[in-house]
């Protein structure tokens, strides 16, 4: 059964909202994964939002979605077509999260059907100006692939960006929060698996220290994940302070990549 919640907007005084162009922020953003989808988006009438909303009941089927859509005085003639054909793609897709703005159109996911996801880019391709950048950021799974590889070739993937924090700080950076966006993501889709999440540090202080901190930037992580809907009992988490680093200590650099957050799945 698919669950819909409609949003059209307000103004400050309770009027429904009319006056958001094509060019107001944000022009759409959608994110799907964990069986739910949320849809943001600037429409030309109520014509283009019941496409929309047919084409939710029709590709993504036991979705709880929720929609809020935000009529637009200056909408280009296109931007109908490209709106459900960006829809489309991510029905394409396992989990993703996808956004049109001033700088172009943006995907990025998981698919577990390359061919399916190619044909429907293209479509999308095919309704834009030439000038519309489009940046897709997809990790294509082999259907013949074993899970577990899957899953730990996704997490490689995602694990290169680094989470940061604040500087002698145990707190994350907002600028991470994607990342464990990500992260929750790929987790929920590989639910057969325990992840480890090991804090190291550089040499500087005492070691004792460097365990405390260690210990206490990997739990900042886990609970992020906890927050995003990872189950605590999944999570191995452990400080190990300076005990393996990846550089030597006596430069900045050094020092910098051995302060760092390890996550792997087991």
């Amino acid at each position: 059964m698919l669950a819909l919640k409609i949003d059209h907007g307000t103004r400050d005084d309770g009027v429904a909202a009319t006056s958001a162009t094509l060019f107001s922020e944000p022009q759409l953003q959608l994110r799907f994964g964990r069986q739910q989808l949320s849809l943001t988006v600037t429409t030309s009438s109520t014509e283009h939002e019941t496409v929309l909303l047919e084409l939710i009941a029709e590709q993504f089927d036991g979705v709880q979605a929720t929609t809020d859509f935000r009529p637009g005085l200056k909408v280009a003639p296109e931007w109908e077509t490209v709106s459900a054909r960006l829809l489309s793609l991510v029905a394409a897709t396992s989990s993703a999260e996808a956004s049109i703005d001033a700088n172009g159109i943006s995907i990025r996911g998981v698919s577990t059907d390359g061919e399916l996801y190619s044909r429907r880019l293209e479509s999308l391709h095919a309704a834009l100006l030439d000038a519309t950048v489009v940046r897709s950021d997809m990790l294509i799974s082999n259907p013949e692939m074993t899970i577990a590889v899957m899953c730990s070739r996704n997490f490689a993937n995602i694990t290169q960006q680094p989470i940061e924090f604040r500087p002698s700080s145990t707190t994350i950076r907002q600028s991470s929060y994607p990342q464990l966006d990500r992260l929750a993501e790929f987790a929920y889709d590989c639910r057969g698996s325990k992840i480890a999440i090991t804090g190291h540090t550089d040499s500087s202080g005492t070691e004792a220290w460097n365990l405390q901190v260690s210990q206490a930037r990997a739990q900042a992580v886990a609970e992020q994940l906890i927050a995003r809907g990872v189950t605590a009992e999944r999570l191995i988490v452990e400080g190990v302070g300076s005990q393996h680093p990846l550089a030597l200590n006596d430069t900045v650099q050094g020092r910098e990549r051995n302060r760092r957050i390890e996550i792997e799945l087991r």
